[in-house]
């Protein structure tokens, strides 16, 4: 009996190393050609790093990067002059920027304005013309078609003048008939003071390179509206300034003065907006929240420290 159930067993055995010895051989076998891939793969992989490296270098030799740099610096240049609503206006005039570009570089424009350049070249050959040469030149049909595409653009130019003229007028308007209605602006029940009557320099935080320095209750402003001696700070200084501009200093605007100010202590260099949003993590949409008009130079302009880089 014994005998008998030995066989069985023994042969449940073998069966099982037949199974096991087959899925072995099948792993060895994809094993190979896992192998034989990769050193197939490996020579292509080496010609395409090859490859790859060559382009790289020759883009670096033809300053594609050094090109490639340049732009971002022009676009962390606009970004620090200019609001979300600049651009959006850009995006806006796009389709009519297109369109005149487009007329312009017609064949028949281009062809014309060919003629007009060649013209000018030749300019010191021509023979002066009196009244009288005038009144012969005008008899042309030529001539008086000119004159009266000319005279067609000066009445478009007037009329655009004479319209944005209008416009000017109309907003110079509507704020006074508006402050006339609102009164005095108050907060929290009490009359809010009068702005303080600061110079063009700490009044318009666009401008670059105003004319001259200026000095106001003893403090000593450069010609770019900063102060010539960041020493010469205080906090109430910068509640001054900042009044000036029309902004009134909260606990978020006192984080990025104070940052700007440390900064600047720190390296001898003013931060822009970008390095201002990397290092407070407060994002660039909630600094033009609080700081509207320019405020990489607002910042820095209250904070008492020298414009940053990349002004506009």
């Amino acid at each position: 009996m014994q005998a008998q159930l030995e066989q069985p067993t023994l042969t449940a055995v073998m069966q099982r190393l037949e199974s096991v010895s087959q899925q072995l051989e099948a792993v060895a076998a994809r094993q190979r050609k896992t192998e034989e891939f990769f050193d197939e793969l490996g020579p292509v992989f080496k010609e395409v790093m090859g490859e790859a490296t060559r382009r790289l270098d020759g883009l670096e030799k033809k300053g594609y990067f050094a090109f490639g740099k340049q732009l971002l610096t022009v676009a962390e240049r606009i970004i620090e002059g200019h609001s979300p609503e600049d651009v959006r206006q850009l995006g806006d005039a796009v389709v009519s920027i297109l369109g005149t570009v487009r007329a312009l570089t017609q064949p028949q424009v281009l062809a014309v304005a060919n003629q007009a350049s060649q013209v000018l070249a030749q300019a010191d050959k021509a023979e002066p013309l009196g009244l009288l040469g005038m009144v012969r030149a005008s008899r042309s049909d030529e001539v008086q078609k000119g004159m009266a595409v000319m005279m067609e653009l000066l009445r478009h130019v007037g009329r655009g003048a004479e319209a944005l003229a209008r416009k000017n007028d109309g907003a110079g308007d509507k704020r006074s008939r508006l402050a006339a209605r609102l009164g005095p602006k108050r907060a929290l029940g009490t009359e809010r003071p009068l702005r303080p009557a600061l110079p063009a320099a700490l009044s318009a935080p666009s401008a670059c390179g105003l004319p001259a320095a200026v000095v106001l209750d003893g403090v000593a402003y450069s010609s770019d509206g900063h102060l010539a001696d960041p020493g010469a700070w205080t906090r109430s200084l910068a509640v001054t300034i900042a009044a000036a501009q029309g902004l009134q200093l909260g606990e978020g605007q006192w984080k990025l003065v104070d940052f700007a100010r440390e900064e600047y202590l720190q390296k001898k260099a003013s931060p822009n907006i970008r390095r201002i949003t990397q290092a407070t993590g407060i994002p660039t949409r909630e600094i033009y929240a609080m700081f509207p008009k320019a405020p990489g130079r607002t910042i820095a302009r209250i904070a008492g420290i020298p414009k940053p880089t990349g002004c506009l």
